[in-house]
């Protein structure tokens, strides 16, 4: 197979598997592969499906006679760079040698790195790519690349790891290790917080007259930008002397689906049943960070005999208020 050398320009998201490219963003890279790949398609919707076929299966002339869903395309890589670079077979470019960036990231073992610029096949999702078969030419703009992760599997993920930690926890443990454990699962629990998936709720006046148990419904629609988004409900867990509020819990306070951006609410309307008065609550958060570039920190059970990110990232987290 004659081998070419083609350097393309494409679009690129905003951010990886951002899926928008509002910022009008390029990347330019060489292709160096194959002069042609054969790419199969679903023959009745056209529909890319990751597969391809080598030279020898498309001379043959029999791969598309065959009584299957399966209909294979030639693409001249020289014409179309973009989509031969989306198929590692038959070669493409040198991952291992391409430029990565680096992002720190709150709540996560280690910084976020990816390559710079995104792989194509980090930016577009080629099995949702189409072909026109009475154009004879894939339908372009190719779709974005959907997120790898989302932040239902993260707190699916999370809530499992709180289970694991919950089962380590021992009395008998030595002393440090105990300690860590402890301040694993507190991490874990305050993880959606750091990250911008959850609001950050704190008593700006914590008011008199609360007792535990009190009921606080904050339903200001300010923090709910414009959505039909839940009440949080605030529960009084301790009070001072004279009912002031110094403890409470929440729930229904996840807000990744309706407030990705960042944003602080202050004096946040709620009804209650309470006899206290005077409490006042903010809201506030970071920008939502997307799930994958999130490295949870490691049980400290696991990796008790370990030095590496993970062990440094729990002995650098901060201590309980």
């Amino acid at each position: 197979m004659e081998q070419i050398t083609r350097q393309f320009t494409y679009d690129v998201t905003d951010d990886q598997y951002s899926e928008s490219n509002e910022n009008a963003e390029t990347a330019t890279i060489t292709y160096e592969g194959d002069a042609k790949k054969w790419i199969v398609v679903n023959r009745e919707t056209g529909q890319v499906t990751g597969k391809t076929i080598d030279e020898d299966q498309w001379m043959d002339g029999e791969f598309n006679n065959q009584p299957d869903d399966d209909y294979a395309v030639e693409v001249d890589c020289d014409i179309d760079p973009l989509m031969c670079s989306l198929f590692p077979q038959g070669g493409r470019f040198d991952v291992e040698a391409w430029p990565t960036c680096s992002e720190e990231v709150p709540g996560s073992a280690t910084p976020y790195v990816r390559n710079d610029p995104m792989l194509p096949d980090h930016v577009y999702d080629k099995t949702q790519i189409l072909y026109n078969f009475a154009e004879g030419s894939f339908v372009k703009p190719f779709a974005w690349h959907p997120p790898i992760q989302t932040w239902e599997e993260q707190i699916t993920q999370r809530n499992k790891m709180l289970h694991n930690a919950d089962h380590n926890l021992s009395n008998d443990m030595p002393t440090a290790l105990y300690n860590l454990v402890a301040k694993y699962k507190r991490y874990l629990r305050e993880l959606p917080v750091h990250c911008g998936a959850s609001w950050n709720i704190t008593t700006t006046t914590a008011g008199t007259g609360y007792s535990v148990g009190d009921g606080l419904l904050l339903s200001d629609p300010a923090f709910k930008n414009g959505t039909a988004a839940p009440d949080i409900l605030v529960t009084v867990s301790a009070i001072s002397g004279t009912g002031a509020i110094t403890a409470f819990t929440t729930s229904s306070k996840h807000c990744w689906e309706y407030h990705k951006e960042a944003g602080t609410y202050t004096n946040v309307f709620y009804t209650t049943n309470s006899a206290g008065s005077g409490a006042a609550f903010s809201l506030s958060k970071i920008a939502t960070i997307p799930p994958h570039k999130i490295n949870v920190i490691r049980n400290p059970v696991e990796s008790n005999d370990r030095v590496d990110g993970h062990s440094n990232a729990l002995d650098n987290y901060p201590d309980a208020e």
